[in-house]
């Protein structure tokens, strides 16, 4: 199975701010890039910490999109995709109630079976011994996915980085800081196999709106 990884950051690589409200990074044009992004896929992950600060839909609004993958004999709404350490997830999520897609919840085994049974009620839930990105994959690929976008946050990205078990890398960079130092950056502390001695390939630069877009390839 194929995985992406796309993010945008600001100037300074910031994910989001300290502000109660969702930092909006992208700029319309690429928006309209994620969003075709999204679509070519089977599936997309978020964190649970992403799903409950921003409460996000996840799902394909643009009637062309969807037509393309009718055409190919895809679900209009691509799957959705969690990971949560204790199910600490509102079932009133727009995760949960918005999409025809379907909608995975992963869980470790250590999570009560009365949140498992609260969660199953709006998803699909699997528990896994210890949540691991290959693990997720591994699991998503037996079920028949063949590519998964991930979008955050910055520990599920670290979490997939960490584990090199990411294949394409698309960063947008917007024209602005943040300036604030306990701001969420890219990706948490973690012990990459991609540092300066093993790079990534980088496929292109390309400036969408006003916003620099590369694309790297990750030799797993």
């Amino acid at each position: 199975m194929k995985v992406i990884v796309s993010a945008a950051v600001s100037a300074d690589g910031c994910l989001d701010d300290l502000t109660p409200r969702r930092l909006v990074l992208s700029g319309p044009e690429d928006w309209a890039e994620v969003h075709r992004l999204r679509a070519e896929c089977d599936a997309i992950l978020v964190g649970a910490e992403t799903l409950r600060r921003d409460n996000p839909a996840l799902v394909i609004r643009d009637s062309g999109l969807r037509a393309e993958r009718i055409v190919r004999g895809q679900c209009p709404d691509l799957a959705k995709v969690t990971l949560s350490g204790t199910g600490n997830l509102p079932v009133d999520l727009r995760f949960f109630s918005e999409g025809e897609g379907e909608k995975i919840v992963f869980l470790p085994e250590s999570v009560p079976s009365s949140v498992r049974d609260r969660i199953s009620e709006v998803s699909s839930v699997v528990t896994l011994p210890r949540l691991t990105a290959r693990a997720v994959v591994e699991e998503l690929g037996s079920r028949g996915f063949r590519s998964l976008l991930v979008e955050g946050g910055s520990h599920v990205l670290g979490l997939f980085f960490e584990e090199n078990m990411v294949d394409e890398f698309r960063l947008a960079v917007a024209p602005f800081f943040v300036g604030q130092g306990g701001a969420p950056r890219l990706v948490t502390d973690g012990n990459y196999p991609f540092g300066r001695e093993r790079r990534m390939a980088l496929l292109e630069v390309r400036k969408v709106g006003d916003m620099a877009v590369m694309r790297y390839e990750l030799k797993r």
